[in-house]
């Protein structure tokens, strides 16, 4: 067991010794209780024969602390010539402390639990049926899709909403573009003033320029007049 040294501070404190009583010996050493200054109990070894060493003090202090750490508190180095110290004690004061409880590492930080990824959802509004002619304005059914939207919405965060509004070719293109984005300006509108989840929008109008279906029939150009909403990024709350 390695015999730990006393800081400067503490051995300030603690470097006068009281009297003492022998309460062990053998024939390699003596064993005392000395007490300290400041009233601490202590432990001194002796080991001054010709034929003992460092050694047989370390020993005995090992054998008096046992399972505890010792803790030196003063020692006196054999002299040679010239009474120069060779690091080699032959009494040594110490005193037993029990051993530093282990440190525990801190426990390991909860793994993180990602929130699980759901399907996208979308919802296509058909103009006729939605929106007033030739307006931005929405109609019941209209309000009654974008209200089954948001419900089936419940529970889940959505990252992105892309509003996209969409005519058919019949009319200038300047106009086909403004009443596309108004169209999609008020589904926006409308689904942010009712307070769904969604972390960002994007409203665009691309007028003609991106068909469903023939522009060249009655019933073609009925499904381009459309609004489209799409989502991504959707997790459950």
């Amino acid at each position: 067991m390695k015999l730990r040294l006393l800081s400067a501070s503490g051995l300030a404190a603690l470097t006068v010794v009281a009297t003492g009583c022998t309460t062990a010996s053998g024939p390699l050493h003596n064993l005392d209780i000395v007490t300290l200054a400041n009233g601490t109990q202590a432990y001194r070894v002796q080991c001054h024969g010709l034929l003992e060493s460092s050694k047989t003090c370390m020993a005995t202090v090992n054998e008096v602390c046992g399972d505890k750490q010792p803790l030196r508190v003063s020692s006196v180095d054999r002299a040679v010539a010239g009474y120069v110290a060779e690091n080699d004690p032959r009494e040594i004061v110490f005193i037993c402390q029990a051993p530093p409880a282990p440190v525990e590492p801190p426990p390991p930080p909860p793994p993180r639990v990602e929130a699980p990824a759901t399907q996208p959802r979308t919802v296509t509004l058909g103009a006729d049926a939605n929106f007033e002619f030739d307006k931005a304005d929405l109609l019941p059914a209209g309000k009654e899709r974008l209200d089954n939207f948001i419900k089936e919405s419940d529970g889940v965060n959505i990252g992105t909403v892309v509003i996209g509004g969409h005519t058919d070719s019949v009319g200038s293109k300047a106009y086909n573009d403004r009443l596309s984005l108004r169209r999609a300006q008020t589904v926006h509108n409308y689904l942010a003033s009712k307070g769904l989840h969604a972390g960002q929008y994007e409203v665009q109008g691309y007028g003609s320029s991106k068909p469903i279906d023939s522009n060249a029939t009655a019933e073609g150009r009925a499904h381009n007049r459309r609004v489209e909403v799409q989502t991504s990024g959707v997790t459950l709350r």
